[in-house]
């Protein structure tokens, strides 16, 4: 948890309250680069000694992703993601988050191949133990590792392509030293070949005799490197193109449980290369061959004892049992497939676009996992909905011809579209999306507009249509009479009649914004286009249109949506600023820019939560210092900037309240970055109030606002020297008072007004800071 600390916040938004209580705030993301399988782009691939996959997947254009233990018994993934973990990569950087290997070695370390480095991670001790080499960090040349082995000396080796960011060739890594080696294009050390630019895969055979040779597929085709350790030097193995010549690896594992080297060898001129393998005593042997695929092999995996798997561009995958080649079908059409495995159970795991797949070796049926079965699937969620177990109900896209919605249960997705592979649930609609999702309490059931065709009610089994007459529908919402309501397009506002399922239209007018419940008036909700904001049951109605504010121009301002509180009051947001409108008095206020301190004058009104605050967004605000999340308790403004770690995008399309033990979670559509949630958490668990009579520091200024001189009084628990500062909107200190030493208690400083120089400042906001040991206050002054 993040406690949100009030001067940084407050200088770093331009001076808007960040927080006054001693609430806590975290914050959380769910995007398909950070659950599930984390991408529809799987590569890395390796099985853990209980037969549970890590799967590295990314999702290209955002540059999340990273890798996930998948634990099938209970279709669960543990997700670790660069958006969680920086170490893995940056989401700014291309190949940040993306893993072509993964290696297990002696003391149960996996080591990664990433497309900017090297990566370690112990999975016992967990995303702590997260380290990463590249350029910036060790001799890395910060190209893309293709593949990575380990010597029987412990030694980390990774080939290295050359891309646009950084170089490539052999690396060597000593994690016991801590000294790295780099041989690439113009070395010559240990007698490279130094024309040698990149590399594609190594790998690593034990010799009987105690060392061993690394085996390197160089630049180009038939490049082949061995290096001995017992010599410490390069040899270019031969390029004639003569019976038995070594011209490539088949793939990034070709050493078996037996140590036999895989590798592909000339025949004779002209005809297909032959897949043998070389025993760890050099002899050469050559097996039956996969002549489908062995002329173009995506994916290969060596294991057992003179066994391997193998793939080509049909993703057929081959299985060699020691004996003969067997196929075990096609795991999806297509080709890139990239990685292999067999767990002890023979069944096979297969990663590539698209996903990946398991095997199951007593059905024979191929169990695909992609980003529509296991994660959140868009970045550009449309609505939110929370039923009454807690479950996160959303609607979705994850990509051209393919969307729906999905349900999170705070553990597993479900995925409600048609490429859900026995694992979800259908979504029958012509369409790749849906625009509109809400649970109703009184059925139980989930309500849904899948984009241009209408609304469809799922009670866990079956669709049933609504026989709604639009097509699109821009807000769902139950009243408390247990009608469901539908805000249309255009000048449309209607209720559902369960019984005679059929619709009972409400005069609106304008765009549909947003609809809301009324908490306080039976029967009532609350809708706003960007014209009108109308409180009514279907008889009863209360309006305000943008005519009634006079603070608005009726020719070019808009409203942007309403968000009701208890009471009667209604919060109706403008691109001018915020309206505070009481439906029982008819009576308003406004807070802009000009008249408040509310931070952005573009406001669109979101939730308001259990402690009385008004949650809203300033996104298309002039000034960028103002926007964020933003809320407003009656008196005091606060905000959240977009930062890394942070609110992700202030562009805010729905925000649902979600009630906790310790407080409440704001779950937002963020979008173009997915779903954030924002935990509050105002009665911390484990922690005792203090009493206000006996603070450790106390810190006021009188009067405020004030014109030519203010009193800052203080109390101090204990004696101390005291530090004052004043700074003003944007962080600059205007005003230091000479550190002094004062006994515990009440005391005040007097501040004219005056910079460092003497000068009067300018009217405006000032911030007061006082330290005293390890206590700190703030205060807020207003210069007239």
């Amino acid at each position: 948890m993040k406690n949100i600390y009030l001067i940084f916040i407050f200088l770093a938004t331009a001076g808007f309250l960040a927080a006054q209580s001693a609430d806590e705030y975290s914050w959380r993301y769910y995007t398909a680069g950070n659950t599930g399988i984390m991408g529809d782009y799987s590569e890395g691939l390796w099985i853990d000694h209980d037969g549970n996959p890590y799967i590295a997947a990314y999702v290209p254009g955002w540059e999340e992703g990273g890798f996930s233990k998948f634990i099938r018994e209970e279709n669960h993934w543990i997700n670790y993601s660069n958006t969680q973990y920086p170490e893995i990569g940056s989401t700014y950087d291309v190949g940040g988050s993306r893993i072509s290997e993964i290696v297990e070695d002696a003391n149960g370390i996996l080591w990664m191949a990433t497309w900017r480095g090297i990566l370690r991670f112990d999975p016992v001790a967990g995303p702590g133990s997260l380290e990463f080499w590249g350029a910036g960090n060790s001799l890395h040349p910060g190209g893309r590792t293709m593949d990575i082995d380990i010597a029987p000396d412990g030694s980390i080796w990774g080939a290295v392509q050359s891309v646009v960011w950084g170089g490539g060739g052999l690396v060597r890594f000593d994690p016991q030293s801590n000294q790295w080696q780099y041989w690439g294009y113009g070395s010559t050390a240990n007698g490279w070949p130094e024309l040698i630019g990149f590399c594609e895969q190594v790998s690593i055979q034990a010799k009987p005799s105690g060392g061993y040779n690394v085996w390197v597929d160089g630049e180009g085709w038939n490049t082949m490197i061995n290096f001995d350790s017992d010599t410490q030097q390069f040899t270019l193995l031969p390029q004639e193109y003569v019976a038995g010549e070594v011209v490539s690896l088949p793939g990034n594992d070709c050493i078996d449980d037996e140590g036999n080297l895989w590798a592909l060898r000339v025949t004779a001129p002209g005809e297909p290369f032959s897949l043998d393998y070389r025993q760890p005593d050099g002899t050469w042997v050559t097996p039956p061959q996969p002549v489908s695929v062995v002329s173009d092999i995506w994916a290969f995996k060596a294991l057992g004892n003179q066994e391997a798997l193998i793939t080509g561009l049909s993703s057929e995958i081959f299985h060699f049992n020691g004996s003969a080649w067997q196929s075990k079908g096609i795991w999806r059409e297509g080709a890139y497939t990239y990685a292999l495995d067999m767990d002890a159970q023979d069944n096979i795991w297969v990663t590539g676009t698209e996903g990946a797949a398991r095997l199951d070796a007593a059905t024979g049926f191929w169990q695909r996992y992609r980003i529509t079965n296991t994660s959140q699937i868009d970045y550009w969620v449309d609505d939110l909905a929370i039923d009454n177990t807690g479950n996160v109900w959303m609607t979705g896209n994850a990509g051209p011809g393919v969307g729906g919605f999905q349900k999170f249960d705070g553990a597993n997705w479900t995925g409600y579209n048609e490429l859900n592979y026995g694992l979800g649930f259908p979504f029958p609609f012509p369409t790749d999306n849906a625009e509109a999702i809400c649970y109703r309490p009184s059925t139980g059931e989930i309500v849904v507009n899948p984009m241009f065709n209408f609304l469809h009610s799922w009670n866990g089994s079956a669709y049933t249509s609504l026989n709604y007459p639009n097509s699109r529908s821009q807000g769902l919402v139950e009243d408390s009479r247990n009608r469901l309501w539908s805000l249309g397009e255009y000048y449309s506002l209607s209720y559902f009649n369960d019984a005679g399922s059929s619709w009972t239209n409400v005069e609106f007018t304008g765009i549909g914004a947003n609809i809301k419940a009324d908490p306080s008036r039976n029967g009532t909700i609350w809708a706003c286009s960007y014209y009108q904001a109308l409180r009514t049951d279907g008889i009863y109605s209360f309006s305000k249109v943008v005519d009634d504010f006079p603070e608005l121009d009726p020719q070019s301002d808009v409203l942007t949506g309403v968000v009701p509180a208890p009471g009667g009051i209604a919060w109706i947001g403008s691109n001018k600023g915020l309206f505070r409108v009481d439906a029982e008095q008819n009576t308003y206020q406004f807070y802009s820019p000009e008249n408040s301190l509310i931070p952005g004058d573009n406001i669109t009104p979101l939730a308001f939560s259990p402690d009385g605050r008004l949650w809203f967004t300033t996104f298309g605000s002039n000034e960028p210092s103002q926007i964020g999340l933003c809320w407003f308790d009656g008196n005091e403004f606060g905000i959240f900037p977009v930062i890394d770690g942070g609110l992700p995008h202030a562009q805010i399309k729905d925000m649902e309240i979600k009630d906790i033990e310790e407080g409440y979670e704001l779950w937002m559509s963020c979008l173009s970055r997915g779903v954030a949630v924002l935990k509050v958490i105002t009665e911390p668990v484990g922690t005792q109030q203090v009493a206000l009579n006996k603070p450790n520091l106390f810190l006021q200024n009188y009067p405020n606002p004030f014109n030519d001189r203010t009193s800052v009084s203080f109390f101090i628990k204990d004696d101390g020297i005291v530090s004052i500062d004043i700074f003003d909107i944007n962080g600059r200190m205007v005003k230091n008072f000479e550190d002094t030493f004062y006994n515990s208690g009440t005391s005040a400083v007097v501040w004219n007004r005056d910079d460092n120089s003497g000068n009067k400042v300018s009217p405006g906001i000032y911030i007061c800071r006082l330290i005293s040991g390890k206590e700190s206050g703030y205060v807020r002054m207003i210069v007239r």
